[in-house]
């Protein structure tokens, strides 16, 4: 005991420091602190799930179309519905997707209602966000007015009632997105979701707690995505570490899709 308080009593200094550092470095990785979709996971998710031959995937913040075009390559016989709401990134997107038939392009983003919002533009498109990103080193370029859709309205506007997949990378607005198709996914008729979560999530005050509860009421299982794996967990307070990147929900009662999605 009396080692245990001199340790404690002396753990702030130059030695502790250097070591706590690099147990943060350490523990980014093994949390997978990696927005890179070739390393991270995100790309071995979309090829287990290409094995179910999905019909119907939705790409929630498409930007200039990377995740899209990786999709039409290992699901051949989905159609894809890409959302991108800023005018000048949505033209690259449409340039570098045109003749890709099974895409459809929207110029708008995904939301909670119907409604047009200002945008914050930064020098890389990847961080728009209609939410001023607090400890952001870029500073915000310019800002756009942009329109925003329910994914419920959408989805009723084009007659869909099933979804195999659906990717949200909003830049924070995650939380409402889901919220905007909270009719479908409660009649569990969406197989799959993946979302971003980070730090953004400290500007947004949506924690990951809040994630969870939503999808546990409608009777999904919350699972983060790893590069070789995705880990079905329950909820504990020491994985609100903004870290992310990226975190799938799967209907409980899918034991196929979650065996697939665990397998190393």
């Amino acid at each position: 005991m009396k080692l245990k308080r001199f340790v404690k009593r002396n753990s702030h200094n130059a030695f502790f420091k250097v070591l706590a550092g690099f147990g943060r470095a350490l523990n980014r990785h093994y949390e997978n602190r990696n927005h890179d979709i070739y390393s991270n996971g995100e790309l071995t998710v979309i090829k287990k799930i290409a094995k179910l031959e999905p019909t119907i995937i939705i790409d929630g913040g498409a930007n200039i179309g990377k995740y899209s075009t990786i999709l039409t390559e290992y699901c051949k016989k989905a159609n894809i519905y890409s959302f991108e709401p800023v005018s000048n990134t949505y033209k690259i997107l449409e340039s570098n997707l045109k003749g890709l038939k099974n895409v459809h392009l929207e110029m708008k983003g995904l939301f909670s209602e119907n409604i047009f919002k200002e945008i914050n533009l930064f020098p890389s498109s990847t961080h728009s966000s209609i939410f001023e990103i607090e400890g952001l080193k870029h500073r915000i370029r310019d800002t756009t007015k942009i329109e925003l859709i329910k994914g419920d309205d959408f989805l009723k506007e084009n007659n869909i009632n099933q979804l195999d997949f659906i990717k949200l990378d909003l830049e924070g607005s995650e939380y409402e997105a889901l919220l905007g198709f909270k009719e479908i996914i409660s009649k569990q008729n969406v197989r799959m979701i993946q979302f971003e979560f980070g730090y953004i999530n400290i500007t947004t005050k949506k924690l990951l707690v809040d994630f969870y509860n939503f999808f546990n009421d409608f009777g999904y299982v919350l699972g983060k995505v790893f590069p070789k794996t995705v880990e079905f967990r329950e909820y504990n307070f020491i994985y609100e570490d903004f870290l992310g990147p990226n975190f799938v929900a799967v209907r409980k009662d899918d034991e196929e899709l979650i065996r697939l999605l665990t397998n190393k």
